[in-house]
């Protein structure tokens, strides 16, 4: 039998075709939004990996850094605590000398004349040592 109206099969078919091309569509935009989802996952991901890479090496880099401070820090401490130290050393030694070289000089005065040369030269040369050490301490810090 014929239908009522002429062509409405292929009008039919063609609406058919309409609804699938529709379908299709709607299903190909679907994958696509998926696939596009899983691309924006995929790079968040990535940023966050590099980020965290990135994180660690700053953290590692920092920690070398506080050694190093540290290191300075006690270096410096040190630096000052020997010239410290050594003053102190330096101004005890000549101390000491000066009094060895009065007592020197005392004897000199009492012993003859023969022994207050050697004395007074002996007082002299550990009055010098004295300013020498003064001096190599002052300069090897």
């Amino acid at each position: 039998m014929r239908e009522a109206c002429p062509g409405s099969s292929e009008r039919d078919a063609l609406q058919r075709l309409l609804e699938q091309a529709k379908q299709v569509a709607k299903r190909a935009a679907g994958k696509a939004a998926i696939v596009k989802a899983k691309l924006r996952t995929a790079k968040a991901k990535a940023r966050a990996v590099e980020f965290a890479e990135l994180e660690k090496l700053r953290k590692r880099e920092e920690k070398v850094k506080r050694k190093e401070d540290l290191a300075k820090a006690i270096k410096a401490f040190v630096t000052k605590w020997n010239k410290k130290r050594d003053r102190e050393e330096a101004a005890k030694e000549a101390k000491q000398a000066r009094k060895y070289a009065i007592k020197l000089r005392s004897l000199a005065l009492v012993s003859d004349d023969k022994e207050k040369k050697t004395a007074a030269d002996v007082a002299e040369d550990a009055k010098a040592a004295a300013r020498r050490a003064t001096k190599a301490r002052k300069k090897r810090v």
